[in-house]
């Protein structure tokens, strides 16, 4: 009898480390955080790095910080927001325009504010986030459009106001925060629950389905990487990720041809390599470079194609003087390519895109960051 009390004495006693070991790797796990935040396109130490710069004064920074500064002096903030927002295919719409405009700019005030500390411009990116997120029901495409558009356009405005809301939700300037309330917050969130379920998910549907394959398709994986960032879904993030994993060998060729250059014109591919970079971005933020090297760098192929195809050395089409979007800086600041380096110079500065499809001010937050 003796033993046997001896024995499972023992067996406790053995065992009690492990479930111990167990319990902190269970409660660690528990703790550490899902997402960085913020950590869509820029992050702390980012947004830290570049505002030292201007305070310091030099001299490339401010001339890009002064590119953010010129758009929302171009760009009034209108206190009217459409309820129903009108998409076009070919060309565009008072609503579409207004809402990809608006995107751009809180995102544009969200840099401001994270350069200046000032109430003043977090109180305006907020204003456009709360005045979308509490009127906008519905996309509805004109006639002659197809239903298909709406999805673009949903996927194309949702990473940019993401973005926007990522900065005043989650940076602090000098330990202050923007102090965007949690019932506003809540309101922004069906907005962005509103694009995803309705619009982008039903883009994800025709891609799973093999339709899409393209610079749309593309846009979707992103949009859905950046609202799972934000939300703090780790099922919305990990799905737009595998989109951008399914489509990076499709869009870009073993050579670096990027898909629609010789078939269509010189800026649809700028739209899949602005996806597909922001994409990686977004991973690398959180802790995931993934992207940017998967099949062997395919996203740093594309970008040292570019360099010969936007110097008008492609055999299909000339593209010597298209406008080049600045997501290049974000690839650049990741690859370090003298290619794309040659290639950056050669078109900058870069004009902010008159579309307003995809983020931008990229020179500003991205060209030569120090560490």
């Amino acid at each position: 009898m003796m033993l046997y009390k001896k024995a499972i004495m023992i067996a406790i006693v053995a065992v009690t480390p492990i479930l111990v070991q167990a319990q902190t790797s269970s409660k660690s796990n528990a703790e550490k955080p899902r997402f960085v935040h913020p950590g869509i396109i820029g992050n702390t130490s980012m947004l830290d790095a570049i505002q030292k710069e201007v305070d310091a004064g030099k001299t490339d920074r401010i001339k890009a910080y002064q590119q953010v500064l010129d758009f929302i002096e171009n760009n009034p903030i209108q206190r009217e927001f459409p309820e129903i927002v009108m998409a076009k295919g070919s060309g565009s719409t008072p609503t579409e325009a207004h809402i990809r405009r608006d995107a751009i700019l809180a995102y544009a005030y969200a840099l401001k504010w994270a350069r200046t500390g000032k109430t003043e411009d977090a109180a305006k990116a907020i204003e456009i986030l709360n005045g979308w997120a509490s009127n906008f029901q519905k996309y509805e495409p004109v006639e002659g459009t197809s239903k298909q558009q709406s999805q673009l356009e949903a996927a194309w405005v949702a990473p940019s106001f993401v973005a926007a809301a990522e900065i005043i939700r989650h940076y602090k300037v000098n330990g202050k925060s923007a102090d965007w309330l949690s019932a506003d917050r809540a309101v922004f969130n069906k907005f962005v629950q509103n694009l995803k379920d309705n619009y982008i998910n039903a883009m994800v549907k025709s891609i799973n389905n093999n339709r899409r394959r393209n610079n749309w398709g593309v846009s979707a994986g992103y949009a859905k990487m950046a609202i799972g960032v934000y939300l703090g879904s780790k099922n919305v993030y990990e799905d737009g990720k595998r989109i951008i994993l399914e489509l990076l060998p499709h869009i870009i060729q073993p050579d670096g041809e990027i898909l629609e250059f010789c078939s269509r014109d010189c800026h649809h591919p700028q739209y899949s390599m602005c996806g597909l970079t922001l994409a990686a971005e977004i991973a690398k933020n959180q802790g995931d470079s993934s992207i940017y090297e998967a099949i062997s760098a395919r996203l740093k192929t594309g970008w040292e194609w570019m360099g010969t195809a936007y110097n008008g050395q492609a055999d299909c089409r000339n593209c010597a003087k298209a406008r080049l979007f600045s997501a290049i800086e974000v690839a650049n600041s990741h690859y370090k390519s003298d290619i794309i380096q040659n290639l950056i110079a050669k078109k900058s500065p870069f004009s902010v895109n008159k579309s307003h499809t995809f983020l931008d001010f990229f020179t500003y937050t991205h060209h030569s960051i120090p560490k």
